[in-house]
Parts: structure tokens; sequence; C-alpha cells
């Protein structure tokens, strides 16, 4: 610790934020800033410790100093630069720190302890709003941190809810929002149907063409399956090359107008083409089920797996229905 003192010191302190417009000559002031010290610090030294109460206002002088939530986090929360300072919102909620902050290289900080800080506050108006700026400055920053934050969030919902590849919804959110629907079914009486579609040869189409090729074609039948559909209409993607369709409020019947409609949709999409090479088109087998009262959802996805390969065995490309036989014995 070495004291300030000299006049070169108290030019250099007029130009941080804190002292920003303060009359540096005013003797109450300077009386204060005596009793202030600076503080080197070398790289790696923690200035300030998480879970720890903080007592002292840190101004950076020269160097740089990082907030972490850890010791050990190698991406820090944000940097400080010289004119900047930390300490001030432990002192102002006299709460222990929930950051880290330790110097990133060789550094010098002024040192202001929390009752001499309070005093310049009283001897100076300036140092008040300026006091107040920095700490509005740091809770917008905390803002954006938030706001980023739940950005991400969202993303990752997003990508816990999606298949990356296809863009539909992936069989974790499938499996929720499928029981949600078929619950609401039972409870309303209301019909519900579904559709499993596998496309047909995909195995062959990936040896012949390549896997980028076979992604390309995920990528043309779920834009070719999810077009045609209603709004209330659930789809994802089952796995592999599966996908499956929840009708709610839909019987048998016409989910067999619906499932030809995919069937259609899918026979005439154009997979475009891969390396300059036109890809050809593919087509599917759908298998449909209605929901029985009673059954849960794995009985339902069972039956209507079952008739997506009766369509399989009868020549694929086409659409088969389950029967009761199929549903007594999955």
């Amino acid at each position: 610790m070495v004291t300030m003192t000299d006049q070169h010191n108290i030019k250099v302190l007029s130009r941080l934020q804190l002292f920003r417009n303060v009359d540096m000559e005013d003797s109450a002031l300077l009386k204060l800033l005596s009793r202030c010290q600076y503080q080197y610090l070398s790289a790696g030294q923690v200035v300030i410790s998480r879970h720890e109460k903080n007592y002292f206002l840190y101004i950076l002088i020269q160097g740089q100093l990082v907030m972490q939530l850890g010791e050990h986090d190698d991406i820090p929360l944000a940097t400080v630069e010289p004119g900047e300072c930390v300490g001030e919102m432990s002192i102002i909620d006299s709460r222990v720190s929930s950051v880290q902050v330790s110097a990133s290289e060789a550094t010098t900080l002024l040192v202001i302890d929390q009752d001499i800080l309070w005093r310049m506050v009283s001897v100076s108006h300036e140092i008040a709003r300026n006091l107040l700026y920095i700490m509005s400055e740091r809770v917008r920053y905390s803002n954006l941190i938030v706001a980023d934050s739940l950005e991400m969030q969202r993303k990752y919902q997003r990508f816990a809810m999606t298949d990356a590849l296809t863009g539909l919804h992936n069989r974790g959110w499938m499996d929720d929002a499928f029981e949600r629907e078929r619950q609401r079914s039972e409870r309303d009486q209301l019909p519900l149907s579904m559709i499993m579609i596998d496309i047909d040869d995909f195995k062959k189409y990936n040896d012949d063409y390549g896997h980028l090729a076979g992604d390309q074609i995920l990528i043309t039948v779920a834009k070719a399956i999810r077009t045609p559909l209603r709004p209330n209409d659930m789809v994802a993607r089952f796995g592999g090359e599966e996908f499956a369709v929840l009708l709610p409020e839909t019987r048998i019947k016409n989910a067999r107008i619906i499932a030809e409609r995919l069937r259609f949709n899918v026979n005439r999409a154009d997979p475009g083409k891969l390396d300059d090479k036109v890809l050809p088109k593919v087509t599917i087998s759908l298998g449909i089920t209605e929901f029985k009262h009673g059954t849960d959802l794995d009985a339902m996805i069972a039956a209507a797996d079952i008739a997506m390969y009766h369509a399989k065995r009868k020549g694929k490309n086409r659409v088969e229905v389950s029967t009761d036989f199929d549903a007594q014995n999955i």
C-alpha cells in the first residue's frame, strides 16, 4: 500500500468517473483523499471474494480486473477498465459480494474505505451524482446480462424441443404435447387420431447417395408433411426417418384423408440437387390409428406403428389403418 498525497495523483484522480466535475481543491475532500491508498495487484490476485463482505470501493487506475462467478471460471462475466470501479454495490446494500473480482494483469487500484466514501458524498454533491451514475450503469449492465440470459434460455428451450435438422418438434416435445392432447381427448370425450410415417427405403437412399443427401431428404419430407396440416395438428420427428402426426378432434375417416394428402405431398416434393446431382424423389408409408378411451399414448403409437409396417409389407407408398386386432395385440 502507498499513500496518495502529491499533486500528480490528484490530477490523475480528477479524470476518473467518480471525481468528474468535482472541485479537487476542496480542503475537506483533499483531507479525505489523503486517507485513501493505492494498492498494487499482480495477475491473478483476488481483490473481492465471492460470498464475503466488502467494505471498500476500488477504482482502477491502471491494468484490468475481471469479474467471475468463481475462481475456476474461464469466461469472465465482465471486465473492468481504467477509470471504472468495483465494490460499490456491496457497499450500498451491505451484502456479500455475488462475484469474485481479480486482476488479469499487473493492476493499480485506488482503495476508498466505505466510511470515507460516505463522507466524500456528504462533502461533494458531484461525487454523489457520479456515484449514482456509476450504480445506474451497473444496474443497466446487469439488466442486459439478464436479458441476454433469458434469450439464451429461450434458445436452449427451442433446441430442447426442436429437431435441429428438420425444424420439426422432437421426440421429447412430442411425448409431452401428445400426452396432454390424449388426456384432453379422454377428459372431454373428443376423437383423436395419429399417423406414423416412415420414409421408404431410406437406408438404401443413404447408401446410394450419401448421408448429406439423406439429410436433404429428411428436410424435404418434413416440409412436405408440415405444409398441408391444420394449425392445431401436431407433427414431430419421431426418430431416424420416422415422423408422427397427432390430429386432435379427428375421426379415423378424416385422418385417412389427411394421410393421403401427406403422402401425395411427399410424392411430388422435389429434394433438389446435391453437388450438381439431381436427387430422386422418395415415397412414404403411413399408418393410422384412432384413440381408444382407456389406452395410453404408448399403445396409440404402437398401433399406428403396426399399421405403418402393414403399409410397408403391402408395397410401400400407401396408407394403412390399424384394426381392432392390431390394438388388442400390442
